[in-house]
């Protein structure tokens, strides 16, 4: 599985604007972060954070859906749930 292309796109912007993010994750967890960048493996990619207990490294598989955030913490854009597709064979 991957992530839809038009939402990963969405992920790229966040990581070139450093965008404040709260992160709604498949086990129903939350998480606020800042996008730093992605990596990728030959399995899968994961959206490199930063909080204020260092870096985290989050499977995109692991996300539900991703709120963009003003830097005092206010929403600033709609929600996007990430949609999966089956990987290209």
């Amino acid at each position: 599985m991957i992530i839809d292309c038009d939402q990963h796109d969405w992920v790229e912007i966040f990581c070139l604007r450093k965008q404040l993010l709260l992160l709604n994750l498949q086990d129903g967890s939350t998480r606020t972060v800042r996008a730093a960048g992605t990596r990728n493996t030959a399995e899968q990619e994961y959206l490199l954070c930063e909080t204020d207990s260092g870096e985290q490294v989050i499977p995109l598989l692991a996300i539900a859906s991703i709120q963009p955030l003003h830097d005092c913490g206010k929403a600033d854009g709609a929600e996007i749930r990430l949609k999966l597709q089956e990987t290209p064979q």
